[in-house]
């Protein structure tokens, strides 16, 4: 299949972001103890090996079509090379590094997928950036289990000034 060349672009700057996080987190996973952790980080690289084959397939000039983008809960299991020699410290800091460059992921298939022109690859980078998501929510749950993650709350005088102060809207 032939791709506008914008699309062509945005998926061959994706492919080194990719290449290189699969690594990273073959390296994180050699840190790591809990196995909760190792189980969201080979998820992960589920996650990074199932978009690289899509995209590999959507370069493909040769072929007319390519896969559907698995549901995440059909992503391949991997095996990754574990020692379990780190500490709950460090899984916690793992976890935070993993929820960074998640985010991070979801970010750009978002904003890449508003600039792609095929309808069918743009839709495709939507499904990879709800994917993200997904994990990013389960690491964000893992990080508050180890309670690693804090989000403060606003107080409700706060919070009322902010709804006072765009209350006009609701009127006009």
């Amino acid at each position: 299949m032939l791709l506008p060349a914008s699309d062509l672009g945005l998926i061959t700057t994706h492919l080194p972001a990719h290449d290189g996080m699969i690594m990273k987190v073959k390296l994180l996973a050699k840190e790591a103890k809990d196995e909760k952790l190792i189980e969201l980080l080979d998820k992960k690289v589920g996650i990074m090996r199932s978009h690289v084959r899509i995209m590999m397939d959507m370069l493909d000039p040769d072929k007319s079509d390519y896969e559907k983008l698995p549901d995440f809960d059909e992503l391949p299991q991997s095996q990754l090379e574990t020692t379990t020699r780190g500490s709950q410290k460090m899984d916690r800091h793992i976890a935070m590094e993993i929820k960074a460059s998640t985010e991070a992921m979801a970010k750009d298939n978002f904003v890449s997928a508003l600039k792609m022109k095929d309808p069918k690859v743009k839709q495709t980078h939507i499904e990879m950036a709800l994917q993200q998501v997904q994990l990013l929510n389960m690491v964000t749950e893992y990080l508050k289990e180890n309670k690693a993650d804090i989000t403060p709350l606003g107080t409700p005088e706060e919070q009322k000034k902010v709804v006072n102060h765009f209350s006009h809207m609701m009127e006009e």
